[in-house]
């Protein structure tokens, strides 16, 4: 599964405090790809060659543009990003149905929405107009962009799943049944990865190359079709499985004295044929667990970093 992004989504996750380094990091982690919408992009006035120079710029706020669009050369992270616009059958058919999907949504109240909101931003009464319209027509902007596009890319068949800023939740609350798609969510109560944020890109890219990340994102991808919010999804399903684990592996007594008898039989081989049967089960056993709890292992793996 894929995630796909703009520079409306990262606009409206920063306006809720959401780090764009943060939310790209818990993208990287989740999701295989990150396939990123250009539109309105500087690419000419700033020499970008490829949609993750664009997304280095945002990820590096300071320093020279060759040091901003640095990160964008690093190949495990350029391999991270895809750009829209070389997935979609017709990019600009696509950029066209962007904003019209939206007239098929029952979006009538988001209009509102949009002047309650700045008049919350500035502390204003709820009859109050003391604000600057273009802040609302902003606000809707990107919010009709985002959107659009969410709803559009899988229309286009992209393998995504829609995610969404949290004020995009408050603004379709009642109005649009969606998918809980709400990765920004992952850690953050830094019960089951403390501060993970603090993860270089160096780490986070490594991780992606986890044996156990297919398992791990497989878990956050159930978790997503939920209605809880998905890091108290995936604790409660690690705290569960961490207990299934545990009685999994608990010692067993008659294996244990077969392999200490087994061993020490005398045999005509080179080698003892029930100490090769009963290692043969213990490399069985540890990749059913593989399969069972390689999420538990991926976390723990993240964890391990930390300590």
């Amino acid at each position: 599964m894929d995630a796909i992004s703009s520079i409306p989504s990262l606009m409206l996750f920063e306006k809720e405090g959401i780090s764009i380094e943060g939310l790209m990091k818990r993208y990287a982690i989740l999701f295989d790809k990150v396939i990123f919408n250009r539109r309105g992009a500087p690419y000419e006035v700033f020499g970008i060659n490829h949609v993750a120079e664009l997304v280095s710029i945002f990820l590096t706020p300071q320093g020279s543009l060759t040091q901003r669009k640095a990160l964008g050369s690093n190949k495990k992270f350029r391999e991270l990003f895809v750009d829209c616009w070389d997935v979609v059958s017709d990019a600009d058919k696509f950029e066209a149905d962007r904003y019209a999907v939206i007239n098929d949504l029952p979006l009538d109240g988001l209009g509102d929405f949009c002047f309650a909101e700045i008049r919350r931003e500035n502390n204003l009464s709820e009859d109050s107009y003391d604000f600057d319209i273009d802040d609302v027509k902003i606000l809707s902007g990107d919010l009709y962009a985002d959107i659009g596009l969410n709803f559009l890319a899988v229309s286009e068949g992209l393998d995504v799943i829609p995610n969404y800023s949290p004020i995009i939740g408050r603004a379709l609350t009642n109005e649009i049944t969606k998918r809980n798609g709400q990765c920004h969510d992952l850690f953050g109560g830094d019960l089951l990865i403390p501060n993970f944020d603090s993860y270089s890109w160096d780490e986070i890219l490594e991780l992606r190359e986890d044996r156990h990340i297919k398992a791990f994102r497989k878990v956050a991808v159930d978790a997503m079709e939920g209605s809880k919010p998905l890091d108290t999804a995936i604790e409660q399903r690690v705290m569960s499985d961490l207990f299934r684990l545990a009685r999994d592996v608990k010692p067993d007594v008659t294996h244990a004295v077969l392999n200490g008898v087994g061993s020490n039989l005398p045999s005509p081989l080179m080698v003892n044929p029930l100490a090769i049967a009963l290692s043969m089960k213990d490399v069985k056993d540890n990749m059913d667990r593989d399969k069972k709890y390689g999420h538990v292992y991926f976390i723990q793996g993240m964890r391990e970093r930390k300590e």
